[in-house]
């Protein structure tokens, strides 16, 4: 019985460990071309980051962003 438990024990601590908590570092932004050919990105946050069209540089972003945002939307950018 002691070993049971012992196992079981083990199983849980396991299955805790691989629990991975959500980052929002880790979002990956909804992309959209403007008519204009700026590109917005956005999060779930409602934070909406527009880079100029040509260039990973910012336009404008809303007040909900963060920085973390901002050097998200840029890197997805500067792989276009």
């Amino acid at each position: 019985m002691l070993r049971t438990l012992s196992l079981t024990a083990a199983l849980l601590a396991t299955a805790a460990c691989n629990v991975t908590p959500e980052r929002p570092m880790d979002e990956v932004p909804n992309q959209t071309t403007l008519p204009n050919g700026d590109r917005s990105y956005g999060f779930k946050n409602d934070c909406v980051i527009i880079l100029q069209a040509q260039q990973a540089v910012v336009k404008s972003e809303s007040a909900t962003c963060e920085l973390y945002h901002r050097d998200i939307a840029l890197l997805y950018a500067s792989g276009d």
